[in-house]
């Protein structure tokens, strides 16, 4: 910056211009006669030199943030005598300092500001700056003061101090304030971040008279009358008391601060909505700020006429509910008004009519209902930034009400709706509008084609968001250029045709990005995009897009960092892809052949080929994909073995290579920081003997459908370092005891090691752990749906998507049925699946602990024992399934408590006795849930457990002993036949299968017990004849 009377340099800023340590000669300036302002913070500057003569004017010099000892502190200040202000910020020196600064206090005599905060100075360094006696400005913020010790003397010292910075030290609740008594002339001063409670502040008022701005955020003022505390202070113009813990005791009463102009109470979450019963009598006030206090109910119809003076307004974030009350009016002076975030309803004509000053409108993620002539805003003639996604945009009850001319050109218009009127017109205001800049009328469901002339219209345009419109017709041109228009999104609409191929890179020659989404555009990429020399993000997933992607579109240097083509209809090989993509997502479309060389660029960040017909092995390539977060190269025809340098990329998060054809070992990911891997379907036949390191952030492992059988002991040990919330194994050739380390396992959500050869007992462990999904900031990314790669935030109110949300998957047999549960259902999933194993022994009745569980599938095993009657603590369990296996004894009858139970079986064991009571969830299931028990009784089977008593009728004459005879003839043949097969199959089945010897013994016992009933029928009609 040049003084405007000589034109030579009067400010000069050299901040972030050297990384390494330097030294600076000042004689370097030496033209720069009339410097008076510079800037060197940044630099890692370790000292000076040269400073006699060329800075003799200077006056202010910032030398923040770099390296600087005692010594050099001295260099880089001597000789400076017409310095007024000096800035220090961290800046590395310590307590050992003090006599630095005795010393230049001595030289910098007109010494103003003195910034040397964030210094590891301590207490020790007060008494050392009480030489700079014409201080008015002094910051010692983030020094390590934990007292009030040497502040008095400091203070009594600095009698023309008017700003004093003393945040982000402790003074561990002491009476702070105290000491200022000698600071007549302080107009600022800023506390916040100190450990204070409200005794610590007691002597303010009558320390501080004169004092006009208050900083008290970040403080614990919890339950006390923090106002009245302040009352005193008359002068006072601007309070901060955000995230003070303050409840509305705190905050009652305002007598004795009608001076004040700025209230910032944000973040305290223990407010209620009565103290603003009160807020009338702050008549001078001009800004309220409440954002983020969870502050519920309605918002009280108080006296917020009288608040004449206010400029912003800020109740944003909290919970406020119903319809703004009539009183919220005639607040002329409003320009700023944030109401984002909260629970209102109904309509604001009235309110907003005598709002005639107002600018800025944010009322984001409510239910208000706004008609689709925007007539609300008619009287707003200062109305430029109107922010209102998520509210409901409806027809006008009158017709006549729909054509206006209005008062004012809007800049940013946001208010994406969630309106679900079929069709809705555009609002014919935007007609009068040639000051846009910004537009998004996303979710509204508008009749026609895409609004070109709202381009035309407006030219200093930069992005226009048309997002599931339901706009038809083909994707048009404008007839001159735009070169202001950034962003264009009309992604899920109906939109048809093919993409322009001429002149669209001279029309929208600035585009940055350009997102097609999800239509139904045809043809082929064409060539002419690679000539738009500033498109950063392309996006022409979901269409039918055909063809291959021309060789060389975008060529080297070309900025392009998005490519999106998923979901099309492209298909030959992958040619040369740019060298600085961060995200490239192929998925779902025909593309044939080997991944090229190309596609291993350091820059790639997410990168998705799943779902097409790709063959050949996993270049070892991928080790220059440094940078690389997510991969996805399922559903192809991949072959060999997983490459070791997969395992060391080092950013590593998301991995799937399932439904391939790979072989080999499965690598060490030890070195990885990998969350979810998903290797299932594929022809693995082994595991590295260290798979992960005890700092692994493991949340999936899907290792289902592979020839893995060895090494299930070191996997397990290796898992017990992580929080693993979900593991399958399924159907693969493990063998032996289920590792009792899985009980270590305590984040475990999902455990299936079905379709295996797993012996021996059910560890008694796995009942004590808790089997429920944590609801965590880690898993709400993948869990609830996150977007791939990288996405930009163009400003508070609107996010440029650039790609679509993902949400993790993964398969699991529950109610007898494999499902693909996703997002926030898998999240609430927890289950455990150990059929068709070996499993022996009793089912141990620790697994009744596990409350929280929704599916436990024990069937095809070996089990035997009773049914634990603990499983009637399985309270959310919906599917159980015991069958086919050899349990007995009697189905606990507790078990009609389980609500939740959708599917249940036991079929196919020897139990006995009644079934469950036929009530609740258990007059739901059939008697397929208990076939194969014979000895069952009661509903729903046949058999009752209370049978009416047999008469056999006393007859002697010739018929009836005939067909006695008769039936013993018959008796006799059937036992003989029936011995013989018996004997033979039973012989067959000891000799060919272990899984037959097991239902030898089930048929032998029901056929001898057939016989055992008919002989005893038969022999008591025998005797009585």
């Amino acid at each position: 910056m040049c003084n405007s009377s000589t034109g030579r340099v009067a400010q000069l800023s050299l901040r972030f211009r050297w990384a390494n340590k330097l030294y600076i000669n000042y004689s370097d300036f030496v033209v720069f006669k009339d410097l008076k302002n510079l800037d060197l913070s940044f630099n890692g500057i370790s000292g000076c030199a040269g400073t006699e003569a060329p800075l003799q004017n200077l006056e202010v010099l910032d030398l923040s943030s770099n390296d600087l000892d005692n010594a050099a502190i001295l260099s880089c200040l001597d000789g400076l005598s017409s310095l007024k202000s000096l800035y220090l910020r961290d800046s590395r020196f310590n307590a050992s300092s003090f006599h630095v600064f005795e010393t230049l206090s001595s030289k910098l005599r007109n010494l103003k500001v003195l910034d040397i905060s964030f210094n590891p100075l301590t207490n020790d360094i007060l008494s050392s700056l009480g030489g700079f006696t014409s201080l008015k400005e002094l910051h010692l913020a983030g020094i390590d003061l934990d007292s009030d010790l040497h502040i008095q003397g400091l203070c009594s010292s600095l009698r023309n101090l008017e700003i004093l910075d003393l945040s982000r030290n402790n003074f561990n609740n002491t009476d702070i304030t105290s000491v200022h008594s000698g600071l007549s002339s302080l107009k600022s001063l800023d506390l916040s971040n100190c450990q204070l409670i409200s005794r610590s502040i007691f002597s303010l008022c009558s320390s501080l008279r004169n004092l006009e701005i208050l900083d008290l955020s970040d403080n614990n003022f919890n339950n006390s009358d923090i106002i009245s505390v302040l009352s005193g202070l008359s002068s006072l113009k601007s309070l901060d008391l955000s995230n003070c813990q303050l409840t509305s005791r705190s905050i009652f009463n305002f007598h004795g601060l009608s001076n004040l102009e700025h209230l910032i109470l944000d973040n305290n979450y223990y407010l209620q909505n009565e103290f603003l019963k009160n807020i009338g009598e702050l008549t001078s006030l001009k800004v309220l700020s409440l954002q983020q206090c969870d502050i519920n109910g309605t918002l009280p119809p108080t006296d917020w006429f009288k608040l004449k003076k206010l400029e912003e307004l800020d109740l944003s974030e909290n919970e406020f509910e119903g319809p703004l009350p009539s009183s919220f009016v005639n607040m002329t002076s409003l320009r700023k008004l944030e109401i984002s975030y909260n629970h209102f309803i109904g309509n604001f004509d009235s309110n907003l009519a005598s709002l005639t000053s107002l600018e800025y409108f944010g009322f984001i993620g409510n239910q208000f209902e706004i008609p689709v002539s925007f007539t609300p805003f008619a009287n707003l003639s200062k109305i430029k930034f109107i922010y209102g996604h998520g509210n409901k945009f409806l027809l006008d009850s009158h017709h006549s009400l729909q054509t206006w001319i209005p008062k004012f050109q809007l800049q940013e218009l946001f208010v994406s709706s969630t309106t679900e009127t079929k069709s809705l017109p555009l609002p014919n205001f935007l007609l009068y509008q040639n000051s846009l800049t910004n537009i998004d009328l996303s979710d509204w469901k508008l009749e026609g084609e895409f609004p070109l002339w709202l381009l035309e219209n407006n030219t200093k345009m930069t992005e226009a968001l048309f997002r599931n419109c339901s706009f038809t017709g083909t994707f048009q041109l404008p007839m001159s250029p735009l070169p202001n228009i950034q962003a264009i999104d009309v992604s899920d609409n109906t939109i048809n045709g093919q993409i322009p191929s001429n002149n669209i890179s001279s029309v929208y020659p600035n585009l940055q990005y350009l997102h097609l989404s999800r239509n139904n555009i045809q043809g082929s990429i064409p060539s002419e995009l690679g000539q738009m020399s500033l498109l950063y993000s392309l996006d022409l997933s979901g269409n039918q897009l055909s063809g291959k992607i021309p060789e060389s579109i975008f060529g080297d240097g070309h900025p392009l960092q998005f490519l999106i083509l998923s979901n099309n209809m492209f298909e030959g090989p992958i040619l040369t892809i740019p060298n600085g993509l961060k995200t490239l997502l192929l998925n779902d479309n025909g593309f044939i052949g080997r991944l090229p060389n190309s596609i291993f660029h350091a820059s790639i960040i997410s990168l998705d080929v799943s779902n097409n017909h790709l063959v050949g092995k996993i270049p070892g390539l991928i080790k220059n994909l440094s940078g690389l977060e997510e991969l996805y190269l399922s559903n192809n025809h991949f072959e060999g073995s997983i490459p070791l340098e997969l395992g060391e990329l080092e950013h590593l998060t998301y991995l799937d290579l399932s439904q391939n054809n790979l072989t080999g070992h499965v690598p060490s990911f030890a070195n990885s920081p990998v969350e979810f891997m998903h290797l299932s379907n594929n022809h693995l036949s082994g595991l590295s003997k260290r798979m992960l390191n005890e700092n692994s952030s493991l949340v999936m492992l899907d290792l289902s459908y592979n020839e893995i059988s060895n090494n299930i002991q070191g996997l397990i040990q290796n898992l017990s370092y992580t929080r693993l919330n979900f593991l399958f194994l399924k159907g693969n050739h493990f063998i032996g005891d289920i590792p009792k380390q899985l009980c270590q396992l305590a984040d475990l959500s999902i455990l299936d090691l079905s379709h295996n050869n797993f012996s021996g007992a059910i560890p008694n462990c796995l009942g004590k752990m808790p089997f429920e999904v944590e609801d965590s900031p880690r898993l709400w990314r993948y869990l609830h749906g996150w977007p791939m790669g990288r996405y930009l935030v163009r400003n508070k109110y609107s996010r440029f998507q650039l790609l679509p949300y993902v949400q993790e998957k993964a398969n699991f047999t529950s109610k007898k049925r494999t499902y693909t549960y996703m997002g926030s259902i898998l999240a609430y999933m927890s289950g455990i699946d150990l059929s068709h194993n070996k499993l022996k022994g009793n089912i141990p009745s620790e697994l009744g602990n596990l409350t929280k569980i929704h599916t436990l599938n024990l069937s095809h095993n070996d089990l035997t024992g009773k049914i634990p009657a603990t499983f009637s603590h399985l309270v959310q369990t919906e599917s159980l399934d015991l069958s086919f296996n050899m349990l007995n004894g009697q189905i606990p009858p507790q078990l009609t408590t389980l609500t939740s139970l959708a599917v249940f079986s036991v079929a196919h064991n020897n139990l006995s006795g009644p079934t469950p009571e036929f009530k609740g969830q258990f007059s739901t299931f059939d008697e397929s849930s208990y076939e194969g028990n014979p000895f069952l009784c009661g509903l729903p089977l046949p058999k009752s457990c209370n049978p009416p008593p047999t008469v056999i009728p006393n007859d002697s004459d010739t018929d009836g002993h005939y067909d006695t005879l008769v039936d013993m003839y018959f008796f006799f043949v059937s036992f003989v036949v029936s011995y013989t097969s018996a004997l033979l199959v039973t012989a067959a089945a000891l000799y060919i299968n272990p899984y037959w010897r097991r239902a030898w013994f089930y048929y032998m016992e029901l056929a001898s017990m057939n016989c055992y009933y008919f002989i005893m029928d038969n022999c008591s009609k025998v005797f009585k004849i």
